[in-house]
């Protein structure tokens, strides 16, 4: 299909500004009717509408809160996000919402939205029950958001312009007021649970405390600020127990200097130097008021005199006196050390003994330390309970609604339907453009002339008796001067096609070319067309090179086979040959009768390179002339001319052809050198 699919690519627009304009202006009373016609009906529907009235209210819904405390809110606010103010436009539609209204407003007994007009009575959607007026009612509330701002603004239609702008009211009110109530709902909620709790949290702090206090008494884990635990106890025993020894080491010392002055002499000197005692020292002052008394009377007296032995027995008597002292002295000393020693070892063993109490004790202290945090933490939820508790009373009647009114909505004083100046340009353009359709299609031909259409009519009915009917390609008008001979006019063809002057003419050649090729899509290539007239052979030879140069205006390779009458074998030529009228190259064959049936085949080495094949036949009533032998044509394209395109040529192409034939059939009807049509156009070209 590379040939078909290169001329379709090839092939130009059939859009023609020119022609579409003329079938404008010829049926221009046709658009004037319509725009006519419809600004009537839009007039009529003007007179017979009832005016509805819009009314709008605006609001903005504000992320911030207002805060008139340090409290954190118990419900937050909306948010600054886009789909958080966005989701409030489908709160405000909410079903909830509106039926609060509906029962405020008492629509339900409001003719305006009971009745339920002809239109709900026609289509069964009317009615007087609740759910129907509800529904109408929800159909006239309109809320929109502006832009991506946060305002929102809420209307509502009604055939009044008052009730319109009180009920917009109403519902913003009612969700203003929604707001501020699910704020203080949700705080009376939290305040309420969290009284709830306060009996169990503080029966729970009641009990770690009083666990924390019996394992501190069953263990004697006493409070550091009493002075009573075990370490401040063993730090007081480990003082005593070293002031013990010190005392001890010191009477140790005392006595063993005391007995070491008892031997040495004198040792009652010495042990006046150790230890005081007024007996000890009064009998050293006796002894040495006694000694030199008897030093004093030696010198007197002989040695052997009684004052002297007197003197010397009183000596002796003070020098026992005084060891007997001296060892008391010594005694004592001796029991003073040895309790020492023994206060010393009770106090040591007290501080073993409350030692290994202390470390028995540290694993109770770790037990102990679990109890104070469980409590600890209990007593620290009690505390931001009661605080939040305290702040959710304090907050009853502080918090605000994030949404307030920017607009109130008032009466409309211009009706929002129907507005005449939409209504009545929008209906003369719909006039105008369905005026301006019937004009372009209404009774139009390829041709562009508004009497072909009876003709083409004549021609379809003149077949229908038959089963299957030949498609009709339309008509065509061929250029050239009356009475000139056929190569003229395939000139003057040939002239047109190629000139920008032949526009018109080009367009209608490359419309037919369109219907050619697309009746031989389920073909393969080189595609064989057959060309054919009823009773004039110069019509197909026309309309052949007609189509062969609109094929080769399209960029295809077209080769021509004309068909000759038997007897002018002169005229038969061996090989291709250019025809100087048309400049395709052509063949030619003669049509002799007696072939038995045997369709025509063209030998392969001439048909090889082109694309397209016309077979230019005789006249259909030319005695050889036999279906058959064009039975490897892909379609049979019959010309008439408007006179013919009647009962002789329904006779002759139902006497030719079978319905098979038919099928593989086309017609086309072309203005021969006797239409006025051409010889006016060819005049004035001239």
């Amino acid at each position: 299909m590379t040939a078909l699919a290169s001329a379709g690519s090839f092939l130009p627009p059939l859009f023609d500004v020119g022609d579409l304009w003329a079938r404008l202006w010829r049926g221009r009373w046709r658009v004037l009717f319509c725009v006519g016609a419809a600004l009537s009906l839009a007039l009529l529907y003007l007179a017979v509408t009832t005016p509805t009235y819009t009314a709008m209210a605006s609001l903005l819904v504000d992320p911030r809160d207002a805060r008139s405390t340090q409290f954190e809110t118990v419900l937050p606010g909306i948010g600054a996000d886009s789909a958080a103010v966005a989701s409030q436009v489908f709160v405000i539609e909410s079903r909830d919402l509106l039926m609060r209204v509906f029962e405020s407003q008492r629509i339900a007994q409001d003719p305006e939205f009971s009745d339920p007009g002809i239109l709900s009575f026609l289509t069964g959607a009317g009615g007087r029950e609740r759910d129907a007026i509800f529904r109408r009612f929800e159909k006239r509330v309109s809320v929109e958001r502006a832009g991506l701002t946060y305002v929102i603004k809420v209307g509502f239609k009604s055939r009044s312009a008052q009730k319109a702008a009180a009920i917009a009211n109403a519902i913003v009110a009612r969700y203003t007021a929604g707001l501020a109530g699910e704020r203080e709902n949700a705080n009376d909620d939290v305040n309420a649970r969290l009284q709830g709790r306060l009996s169990n949290l503080q029966r729970n702090v009641a009990e770690a405390e009083r666990a924390v206090a019996d394992f501190k008494v069953r263990h004697e884990l006493l409070d550091p600020a009493a002075g009573g635990t075990l370490q401040s106890q063993i730090d007081q025993l480990t003082t005593q127990v070293i002031d013990a020894r010190a005392k001890a080491d010191a009477a140790r010392g005392r006595y063993e200097q005391a007995v070491a002055a008892e031997r040495a002499q004198p040792g009652a000197a010495r042990l006046s130097e150790i230890v005081t005692s007024v007996a000890l020292d009064g009998l050293r002052a006796d002894y040495n008021q006694r000694a030199a008394a008897i030093a004093n009377a030696d010198t007197v007296y002989q040695p052997h005199h009684p004052t002297v032995r007197r003197l010397r027995s009183e000596l002796s008597r003070t020098k026992a006196l005084m060891t007997a002292e001296a060892g008391r002295i010594t005694r004592e000393l001796k029991a003073k050390q040895d309790l020492a020693d023994e206060a010393v070892r009770v106090l040591e063993t007290e501080l073993v003994e409350m030692r290994a109490k202390s470390q028995a004790a540290d694993a109770a202290r770790v037990e102990l330390r679990r109890l104070e945090a469980k409590a600890e933490a209990a007593r620290t939820v009690l505390d931001d309970v009661l605080k939040r508790t305290e702040e959710t009373t304090q907050m009853r009647g502080l918090q605000l609604s994030e949404a307030r009114v920017i607009g109130v909505a008032s009466p409309p004083v211009q009706p929002s339907w129907p507005t005449p100046a939409l209504i009545l340009p929008v209906s003369a353009a719909i006039g105008f453009l369905a005026g301006c359709g019937l004009a372009v299609t209404g009774g139009s031909v390829p041709s562009g002339r508004a009497e072909d259409k009876p003709v083409d009519m004549r021609l379809h009915r003149s077949l229908s008796g038959s089963q299957a009917v030949p498609v009709h390609l339309g008509r065509y008008e061929l250029p050239g001067l009356p009475g000139s001979s056929i190569p003229a006019r395939i000139r003057a063809m040939r002239r047109r096609l190629l000139q920008p002057a032949g526009a018109v003419f080009s367009r209608s050649t490359l419309q037919l070319i369109r219907r050619i090729v697309a009746r031989l899509e389920e073909h393969p290539a080189p595609y064989t067309l057959l060309v054919s007239s009823v009773n004039s052979p110069s019509e197909a030879q026309l309309t052949g090179a007609m189509i062969g140069l609109g094929l080769q205006q399209a960029g295809q390779k077209v080769l021509i086979v004309e068909f000759v009458k038997h007897g002018r074998s002169g005229s038969v030529m061996a090989g291709v040959s250019v025809n100087g009228a048309s400049g395709l190259p052509t063949i030619v064959r003669p049509l002799a009768p007696g072939t038995d049936g045997m369709p025509f085949m063209l030998e392969d080495h001439l048909a090889d390179g082109f694309d397209f094949i016309l077979l230019l036949a005789p006249p259909i009533d030319f005695h050889g002339w036999e279906t058959a032998f064009f039975a490897s044509a892909d379609l049979m394209l019959f010309t008439f001319t408007p006179a013919d395109a009647g009962a002789r040529m329904r006779d002759q192409l139902r006497h030719k052809l079978r319905d098979d034939d038919m099928k593989r059939s086309a017609t086309l009807i072309v203005a021969v050198d006797d239409d006025p049509a051409i010889k006016d156009r060819s005049d004035g070209e001239g």
